[in-house]
């Protein structure tokens, strides 16, 4: 990922284009509110934080954190 450009699209799961729950897809990306670190959110790979703060389990369909979704800056590939 270095060198990529990342825009802020919003907080939250409405901000990956859903009402209701997280909408995964390989061009979004959401930042860790504890440690910055971005993690992906490509529904075919499963990632975490460095801290442990934020994680995507690819095969149960889970992404999450510890600090509330309302915490989570989600960003889209410029």
């Amino acid at each position: 990922m270095p060198g990529d450009s990342f825009e802020l699209l919003g907080y939250g799961p409405a901000a990956t284009g859903s009402e209701y729950g997280w909408r995964m897809r390989a061009d979004l990306y959401a930042k860790c509110p504890r440690c910055s670190e971005m993690l992906t959110l490509d529904p075919a790979k499963s990632a975490g934080c460095s801290c442990g703060s934020l994680w995507l389990d690819a095969e149960a369909g889970r992404f999450g954190s510890s600090m509330g979704d309302a915490a989570i800056e989600i960003y889209g590939l410029r």
